[in-house]
């Protein structure tokens, strides 16, 4: 009998951020491989999807198109809600719009619990964990994008579900197409792409600016107006002249920033798994890491890292990181590209249809 597995890709509606990256990612490579999983398992997949995306991936697999009002009603009176029978739900992030146990076997992916890190209000954190704690009742089996956010999870909340460890892939930006930013920029400069909340700790690669007068600092990314006047207000108060704050950036811009920058800097605290520095990773670059979160597991052994976030201390350390980069660089960029090549996502696939092999005990 076929057995139908529905894959929640409704983060596609988003199309700039990391859950809809790992959405599209996921969707594309099932969807090649779903001809040959229908004639060797007898499985067929359905893709979970916002209007403008139904038939997007090919005519191999099957289209449920949701909405907030849909998913309004299947989470309170699902009986009553037109919605397919599945024998396994992989709902892709720990908070879909759907919270109910909408098939037999329920596989939770959880992205990281990053507020937990981020000095928010305890009332704040009380609630956030409360919403994980209900999709952690609702999954049957957990998948984990690091071994960070799984320990992060052990330690907040009972588990007993099957789990398993699924890291992400990388996108290479070595070999997209690429498109230098408008604007001015330096010829030669370290490079931070990141959020520019308070969590990714942008501010003290800016502040470290003025203990490198001779280095320049781009620094793209996301970030609300207030976060700006924040930011420029440390290089106003530094009297900084070596940063320039470039802001959003395309896919193509932010390729064309990794291949030519000198070293790539991200410090943040809040992180799941951390893309950025990966992708940096791709391009053969030197990459200079705060030590928190899932970090580490990023960069490995082919990583700087700095002790601390003084501005002294993370000058020295890049200082002291570049100078041994260049001092042997063939064999660092080797080292860089071999802990980056791990991370991919004709893997991660794999590792996730095996493992719906084992959740519907197929094997």
């Amino acid at each position: 009998m076929t057995k139908n597995i529905g894959i929640y890709l409704y983060d596609l509606r988003h199309p700039h951020v990391g859950l809809s990256e790992f959405d599209d990612n996921i969707a594309r490579r099932i969807a090649e491989r779903a001809k040959v999983w229908k004639e060797q398992y007898d499985i067929r997949f359905t893709f979970i999807v916002p209007q403008y995306l139904q038939g997007h991936y090919g005519p191999r697999v099957d289209y449920v198109v949701l909405t907030h009002v849909k998913a309004f009603w299947l989470n309170h009176v699902p009986a009553l809600t037109s919605f397919p029978r599945f024998d396994l739900l992989h709902l892709t992030q720990q908070q879909p719009v759907l919270r109910r146990r909408l098939a037999p076997r329920v596989l939770l992916t959880i992205h990281d619990v990053n507020f937990f890190h981020n000095g928010l209000r305890p009332a704040d954190v009380r609630r956030k964990a409360a919403r994980i704690d209900r999709m952690l009742r609702v999954a049957t089996h957990l998948s984990y994008i690091s071994q960070f956010t799984q320990q992060d999870i052990h330690q907040h909340f009972p588990v007993t579900q099957p789990e398993r460890v699924i890291r992400n892939g990388v996108t290479r930006h070595d070999t997209l197409s690429a498109h230098q930013p408008s604007g001015q920029l330096p010829a030669k400069y370290l490079l931070v792409l990141s959020g520019w909340d308070r969590k990714k700790n942008v501010d003290e690669i800016v502040a470290m600016m003025s203990c490198l007068p001779d280095k320049q600092l781009v620094v793209a990314g996301n970030g609300k107006a207030e976060d700006h006047v924040r930011l420029q207000a440390i290089i106003n108060r530094l009297h900084l002249t070596n940063v320039t704050l470039l802001g959003r950036v395309s896919e193509a811009e932010k390729s064309w920033l990794y291949q030519h920058c000198e070293a790539f800097l991200f410090t943040s605290r809040s992180e799941g798994f951390g893309l950025p520095p990966a992708e940096a990773m791709t391009c053969g670059k030197p990459v200079f890491l705060s030590q928190s979160t899932s970090l580490p597991e990023v960069g490995g052994e082919a990583a700087f890292y700095f002790p601390d976030l003084t501005p002294e201390t993370m000058a020295a350390t890049l200082r002291d990181g570049l100078a041994q980069w260049y001092s042997h660089e063939d064999e660092h960029r080797q080292a860089v590209l071999t802990q980056v090549a791990q991370f991919n996502w004709d893997d991660v696939v794999e590792a996730y249809l095996h493992y719906y092999l084992d959740i519907l005990r197929c094997k």
